[in-house]
């Protein structure tokens, strides 16, 4: 087998001139003239600029496109008759000048023009590194909301705070010419909002922080005053009601059932100590006893007039909380905070009115204005009180006597004179319970009856018991 040669070429590449070539080629003129063209007749049309000689001539171009096989003998041959008749070639060479070249397409430079693809190929290598810089990217996460993590405290003292308000006594004071002048801040206490309508916020608080007052201010939540309007109170209840407009206001204080809460439970107070500057105060204790007696003077005379039933707590109590709001851990009333025991060795000691008892008499206070009780028509005074024997003699009380209440006089026209009942009787019974206090009588008339029922008692007259019915105005 022969060997196969491929040779393939695309460039033009302008033809040498060696001075043998010039003298043969000259030979060669003599024999075979062509058409002369002379470098005038030339146009850059015909030959390109970048064929062009340095003598200003257009050199000839060779287009070389071939693709030659030749056995590995012919190839032998082809060298050796390159060497020994380079006059052949030559001749060749000019014959090949001298015929008409069609012409063709420039490839010049074709093996650099991958250098052309470089810039495509960063380019392209560029856009797949933004691409993916972009697409790798994570999408912008939306702003997470902050969750408040509370106790059971706090999310207590946040839902009910905003019902908790400063309650003002404002009356006018008179100056030594006796003219009135413009009312001033003689009490402050707590309320608390437990109802809003369409068009007004009703409030509880205790009837002592709005006693004898010409002018009730409220202040909110947000500090803003409003002037309030009383609608009832109920002295021996300790509690009123007060209203005012409406306003931005919406929520209101929810109410616990008393009856269930159990001593150990949370507590918190809430309310405006000392005055307005500690407005919103809180403190925490638990519940320290239920279903507490607790004797009230309430005339400001040394002696006691009533007994309120009360829930105690350890919770920090001080004047201006008054009327302020006791709450559980769930946000609900337990009670109206109302009264504590201020003495030098005692501490933790805090009394409220239950949530159970507020809501009844709130109910009553709206739309009757004032708490309607039985009525006896008698003067009574507490047998424990009177503790001059002179005294006791001459009333005719029996020296073993230390329960029970004695009758000082009696109404014209009243239940008790219509019952038989006389000056210095010692009244030792009711509804068949033994009577030990004036603060019990109080209890089982106001408490127990109402307008129209029917009381017994049991009466000691002269050393001698008497049984007497009563019905009651």
């Amino acid at each position: 087998m022969g060997k196969i040669k491929i040779l393939k070429k695309e460039y033009l590449r302008p033809k040498r001139r060696f001075s043998h070539h010039e003298e043969r080629e000259a030979t060669t003129h003599q024999e075979v003239v062509p058409d002369e063209v002379t470098p005038d007749e030339v146009t850059p049309d015909e030959v390109p600029s970048d064929e062009m000689m340095s003598d200003g001539t257009a050199g000839q171009a060779e287009i070389i496109d071939k693709v030659t096989i030749t056995t590995a003998s012919e190839h032998a041959e082809a060298e050796a008759s390159d060497d020994s008749a380079p006059d052949e070639e030559a001749a060749s060479q000019i014959e090949e000048a001298a015929a008409p070249v069609t012409p063709q397409p420039a490839a010049r430079n074709s093996h650099f023009r991958w250098l052309y693809l470089i810039p495509a190929v960063l380019f392209g290598m560029a856009l797949m590194m933004l691409w993916h810089l972009f697409a790798d990217q994570p999408a912008p996460e939306k702003p997470k909301t902050v969750q408040e993590t509370l106790t059971k405290t706090e999310k207590a003292i946040k839902i009910t705070k905003d019902h908790v308000v400063s309650v003002v006594n404002l009356q006018k004071a008179n100056n030594l010419l006796n003219e009135s002048e413009v009312p001033e801040e003689v009490g402050i206490g707590s309320g608390v909002i437990y109802k809003v309508t369409d068009k007004a916020a009703f409030i509880v608080t205790n009837y002592h922080v709005i006693k004898d007052a010409e002018t009730v201010q409220v202040t909110l939540s947000n500090n803003r005053k409003v002037k309030a309007s009383v609608i009832g109170s109920d002295e021996w209840t300790d509690l009123a009601v007060i209203k005012i407009p409406k306003g931005q206001l919406s929520g209101q204080m929810k109410f616990a059932d008393s009856d269930k809460i159990i001593v150990g439970q949370t507590a918190i107070a809430i309310g405006s100590p000392l005055s307005q500057t500690f407005a919103g105060s809180v403190s925490q204790g638990i519940i320290s006893g239920l279903n507490r007696a607790v004797p009230v003077d309430m005339d400001g005379d040394g002696l006691y007039d009533w007994e309120s039933n009360v829930i105690q707590t350890d919770a920090a109590v001080n004047p201006g909380n008054s009327g302020g709001a006791l709450v559980n851990d769930r946000g609900e009333l337990v009670g109206i905070n109302a009264m504590k025991i201020s003495l030098d060795n005692v501490e933790g000691i805090s009394f409220a009115i239950p949530s159970n008892d507020v809501k009844k008499i709130t109910a009553i206070l709206e739309t009757k204005h004032k708490i309607v009780r039985p009525e006896l028509g008698v003067q009574v005074q507490d047998i424990n009180n009177l503790q001059l024997d002179a005294v006791r003699q001459q009333l005719g009380i029996p020296a073993d006597r230390t329960e029970g209440v004695i009758v000082m006089g009696v109404e014209g026209g009243s239940a008790a004179q219509a019952a038989g009942l006389q000056a210095q009787d010692i009244i030792t019974k009711m509804d068949g319970k033994q009577l030990k206090s004036l603060v019990q009588f109080r209890k089982i008339l106001y408490y127990d009856h109402q307008k129209g029922d029917t009381l017994t008692m049991t009466v000691l007259r002269q050393g001698k018991t008497e049984q007497l019915t009563a019905i009651l105005k």
